[in-house]
Formats: C-alpha cells, structure tokens, sequence
C-alpha cells in the first residue's frame, strides 16, 4: 500500500514552487534548501541563478571561447577545435585532433626482402576517450550510493533512435513502385511512433521553456544584410517608398527576424537532444514528432544508364568544349549581320529595277558575302584553333600508331557546329529576301478607275507593256518574272555552296575527305515553303497588271487592224468635206487620250512601263489621220486636175496668171489647222 501511495504521489502534477521547495530524491529533480530565517527580502544575483539553474538546468555554456557552445561540454578538456568539431556528429563526439593520425602521400620505396614491414601503431582506446573532470560529490552522493547507480539505470532505459528495419519484403531487380514505397514510409513511422513515447505535459513545457529562454540571442550569428537586399529586389519600389505602408514593413522586417532566431534555436536545441545523456539532464524524456517529409521517388532504374551516358558525353560530346564558345563569338562579333541579299541596301536604292538590273544587283550582293566567308571567316576560325591548342590539342593521336578517331570526331563537330552557322546564314538571307516581297503581301487589285495614288510603296521589278498583234503582252512575262525570282534563291544557296572546312586550313595536307561545310539544300522543306510563301504573293500581284489592260481595251481595233478596216470602207464611199473633219477630229481625239495615259503604273510589287505601247497605238492613230487626209488631198488634186482639163475657155484665161502649185504636204497643214 506504500508503495502504490509514493507511485501515485510520484505521478501527480508538481507546481514550480513544490519542485524548488518540495523535491525528493526519488523524483530526480535537483533542489536546494530553503532560504535561511535571517537572509534579505530579495534573494542575491547568484541564489536567483542557483535557483533557476535547479528547475531549468543550463543548456548553453554562459562564457565560452565560442558563441553557443553547449552546457555538457564543461565536462571534458576540449579545445575550441575539438569542441566545434566533435558536435556535428553524435557518434564522432569522442575524438580528438590530436589522436588522429596522420596520413601522408604514398611513395614508393625499394625496400630490401629481408627487411620486414612493420605497420604503425593504432591509436590506444584509453587516448580515444576523452578525459572527464573529476565529479565532486555532494555529501548526500556519499551517504547514498545508491542514487547514482539509479541515475545510471534510468539512462540506460531511455528510450534511443534505433535503425528502423522494416519487415516488408523489398524488391530485386525490379523498381519500387509509388504506392509500395508510399507503404514503406508509412510502415517505418508507425514502428518508429511505437517504440518512442508520447511527450508528457511536463515534457512539452520544459521544451518550451528550452526553445524561447534556453539560448541568448547574442550567441546566434546576425542574419546577413545580403538577405534583405535580395527581398527588397522581388518588392516593387512603389510599395517601399509608400508611407502608409511604412507600419507594415516594420513590422514584417521584425517578423523575418524572429522567424530566424527561432528557426536556428529550435535546431540547435533538438540537435542537443538528440544526446539521450542531455535528455536525462535536462529532464525531457520525450519531444514532439517532427511531421513525416515523405518523396516518392520515379520508379525508373536510371543509375546505370545515366552513367553510362555520362561516360559517353565525356568522350564524344564535343559541343561543351570551350573552342565552340569561341566560335561563337566569333561569329556574333564579327558576322552576325552579314547577307547573302543585303535588303536595306536594296530599299534605298533605285527602285524599280530592270529585270536584268535585280538579277546583277543579287548576284552582286551573294559575291561579296561569299568572298567575305572565304577571306575572313574561315581564316578568323582557323587562328582561334592555332592560337587555342591547349583546348583540342589533347584528341589528336600521341604516335603514329595511336587512333586518330578522337581527333576526327571533334572536327567533325567543329564542322556541324560552323555548318550550322553558314545554315543560319543562309536561311536569314532567304528571310529578308522573302520579306523583301512580303512588303506586298497583300497584292495590287484596285477598284476601277485605276488611282496612282493608292500605290505609293516602291516597287521591285518593271514590266514592259507591248503590242505583239493582236494583244497587248507583257515583257517580261509573268513566267520569267517567276523564274527570275526563284533564280535569285537559287543563287543564294548556290553562293553558300562550297566554302572549306577549318581543318583543310590547319592541315593543308589532307586529301581523300570531305572537307567541304554543309548548307541549306534546294531540295529541303524549308526552301520550298519559302517559295510557296513568295508564290502566294506574286499570285496575288499578277492581279492588278492583268487588270490594269483594261483600260486599253477601247483601243483594241487599233490593235487589230479593225480602225484600219473601217477607214478604208469609210473612203469607199462618198463623203462630204465637213464627214472628213469629224473624222479626223475623232481619230484625233483618241490619240491625244493615248497620249495623256500614265507611261509608268505603280502596282506594288510590279511597275508597268507602257511609254513604248502608248507610243505605237498614238502611231497608229495619227497613221489613220494621215491616210484621211492624204486620200482628201490626193481627190482635191485628182478634181482640179481634170477640171482645168475639161474647160479649154478657162485654161486660155489661165494662160495670162502664173499657174500655181500646191504640194500634198501644204494641202495636209491646211486640213490640220481647219480641223
């Protein structure tokens, strides 16, 4: 009955007051006697820490050669090192610098057979272990002897962190799954839960105590100012520099440092309990779980492959090596802005041009670029490789009879990596070069009657208008136009042909290789979707010519010989003078319509030089004009001819008046100035 009495009294709740005054040796908990009769009112400095020390024992050394060194190091003759080193791990905190030995470079040493190797001394167990201070103990230690075996015995059952060998049967070869991994995680917590005891109210408030009050916070180093410059970066300047926000931001500035300290103190102090020997000084049996950080892991055996590929990129992946960063600058540097097709140059030219002068100009411009590749490009590569052997000097075979296939492999990168940059070339030249008619994309129909005004974007090319009877045709046509446009990409592709290798430069001696840089090829997709995309736009531009003839279809019986036709049955008949003025008048008329007529047609991307047409049909009309007016002349002369003939009476008056002649082109300037 005793016995179950002191259990029960033994388990009840004890206040802070009873565990100063009240405490017994079975409870294990330090006391101190009662303040004496005749002591002051107010306790000393030193009692007040005694007293405090006897309910919450110190965890952190109060003056140490280093910040935040723990209490239990007082009890061993360590130096700052040893102290510092041996707390990072649990199992390490009973070596010393000094014990451990030294370990020195292997040499190799000729050593006689009948000499003996003998092997250096291992480190004695007695100087592994550290040696502890001498324990003074109190006379209540000497009358009972039994108090300190119990101390013993209690630190041997505390419970410890143990490996956790779970009972499922794990697979082979084959991966884990998420859900079979998931279920071993889960296992592993509920044995670990089990076998650790649940923290006690006691226990939870002691580790409380130790989290707020058991570290100062002098002995945590600052936070470093870097770290709220780099906060203040990701927060817009406005909402910093606004006043009524200023409260906020103090008090946030004072919440990540508290956040700081609190984060470092809590894992100071379970590190320090992770020691079962503190656990019992401190007087915590148990503390709260951490909660579980479970990550499920891919089921895909990659190890062995990824180090494999590893393995391999090492020995044939060349596109790392420094000299391709180097050519690269190179080029971006120096050739980033070269064309084959110089397109702003093109622009403010002389624009439109003749199909012969777009033809010069393109082929001009894909000479200069090509001469540019081979006079500058490759050279300027060929002195990095010289000026950079220590970057690729390595792959080429050490003796004649040592295999050049490293060698050949990182030139043969070096080759697609500049072939790359010659493709890049090229595609950006056929870029501006589709852009160049892009600008026209939207194509040249208009609204009748034709308004100049509605084109005012210099064209590309000029089309000739010409009289092949009985039409008007263009010149040239719209198939060389076409073919004049995909001979200029062409060319393009055909000036990038043919441009040498960096290594034909270095080791001139090759021969039997290829060493020729790779380009874009004709046959590729991607040239002929930029030709679908140039076509689609001459589609569109072949409109407005086509349309624009329209206007000449009132003259089409000029073309035809039709006017012809009629003036001839017109003269066939009998006619008075006044039907030959109007005739004339109108077939005048026209010509002065041809001749006012636009000599040059803006339609985007084309331009229509119709000076030459307009010249032949204005020829053709004034050729009808003229035949009226001769054939009047040629009756007028025919009828004063025969009337002086018929009247004998009035050619013997004629014969006292000078006879007067009057030529065919004088009768022509008379009928021109009365019509």
């Amino acid at each position: 009955v005793d016995n179950m009495s002191d259990m029960d009294c033994s388990s009840q709740k004890i206040t802070k007051s009873d565990s100063i005054h009240h405490m017994s040796h079975s409870q294990m908990r330090p006391e101190l006697p009662p303040l004496p009769a005749s002591a002051n009112e107010e306790p000393s400095e030193l009692y007040q820490t005694v007293m405090s020390h006897s309910f919450y024992p110190p965890l952190m050394q109060r003056t140490s050669w280093t910040l935040a060194a723990p209490f239990k190091e007082q009890h061993y003759h360590r130096g700052p090192s040893d102290s510092i080193a041996n707390n990072y791990s649990l199992t390490a905190q009973d070596l010393k610098l000094k014990d451990l030995v030294k370990v020195y470079q292997p040499v190799t040493i000729s050593v006689p057979r009948e000499k003996i190797t003998h092997r250096l001394p291992s480190a004695t167990k007695s100087s592994a272990e550290p040696s502890k201070k001498k324990r003074k103990f109190s006379h209540q230690d000497k009358e009972d002897p039994t108090r300190t075996m119990s101390s013993c015995s209690t630190s041997a059952c505390l419970p410890r962190k143990k490996e956790v060998i779970t009972s499922l049967t794990l697979p082979g070869s084959r991966p884990m799954s998420p859900e079979e991994q998931i279920n071993v995680m889960l296992q592993q917590e509920m044995e670990i839960e089990n076998k650790e005891t649940k923290p006690s109210e006691s226990d939870l408030e002691r580790y409380y105590y130790y989290l707020t009050n058991g570290i100062r916070k002098d002995m945590i180093a600052p936070e470093e100012d870097k770290v709220m410059v780099r906060i203040s970066k990701l927060i817009s300047n406005r909402l910093l520099t606004n006043p009524f926000l200023e409260p906020l931001m103090i008090n946030l500035v004072e919440e990540k440092d508290n956040d700081y300290y609190n984060s470092l103190m809590k894992s100071i102090v379970d590190y320090i309990l992770m020691d079962p020997m503190e656990r019992k000084r401190l007087f915590i049996e148990s503390i709260p779980h951490m909660f579980p950080q479970r990550v499920i892991r891919a089921p895909v055996p990659w190890h062995s492959v990824y180090r494999n590929a590893k393995k391999w990129n090492k020995e044939h992946l060349h596109i790392v090596n420094p000299m391709m960063l180097s050519l690269k600058d190179l080029w971006f540097q120096e050739f980033k802005d070269l064309r084959f097709v110089r397109r702003a140059e093109l622009l403010k030219g002389k624009l439109p041009l003749q199909p012969h002068e777009y033809q010069e100009v393109i082929q001009k411009h894909c000479m200069e670029a090509r001469q540019i590749l081979l006079n500058k490009w490759i050279p300027a590569c060929a002195q990095l490789f010289v000026s950079r052997k220590e970057h690729w000097v390595h792959f080429a075979p050490k003796s004649d009879y040592d295999s050049s296939r490293n060698i050949e492999e990182y030139f043969a990168s070096v080759a697609s990596f500049m072939s790359l940059q010659l493709r890049e070339l090229v595609i950006k030249s056929l870029e501006d070069l589709i852009s160049l008619f892009m600008i026209h994309k939207d194509g040249n129909d208009f609204e009748e009657p034709y308004q100049e005004m509605e084109f005012f974007i210099p064209q590309l090319l000029m089309i000739k208008l010409e009289v092949n009877e009985p039409i008007i045709v263009f010149n040239p046509s719209f198939d060389g136009c076409w073919k004049l446009i995909c001979n200029s990409i062409s060319e393009i592709v055909k000036s990038s042909e043919g441009i040498p290798k960096v290594e034909s430069v270095l080791f001139p001696e090759l021969k039997g290789y290829n060493l020729i840089l790779g380009t874009v090829n004709t046959e590729e997709k991607l040239v002929s979707d930029f030709v679908d995309q140039i076509f689609r736009v001459f589609q569109k531009n072949q409109v407005g010519p086509r349309k624009y003839l329209n206007v000449y279809k009132k003259y089409d019986d000029l073309l035809d010989n039709t006017a012809e036709q009629g003036i001839t049955a017109f003269l066939k008949e009998n006619h008075e003078i006044e039907d030959f003025v109007t005739r004339i008048n109108s077939i005048k008329k026209r010509r002065n319509e041809i001749a006012s007529m636009h000599i040059t047609v803006p339609l985007a991307m084309f331009c229509l030089d119709a000076k030459m047409l307009n010249y032949d049909l204005c020829e053709r009309a004034q050729n009808l004009k003229d035949r009226l007016i001769h054939f009047q002349v040629d009756v007028n002369r025919d009828t004063n001819t025969s009337n002086w003939h018929t009247r004998p009476e009035d050619l013997a008056e004629c014969k006292t008046f000078p006879l007067l002649a009057v030529s065919p082109e004088f009768t022509s300037r008379i009928f021109s100035f009365f019509t």
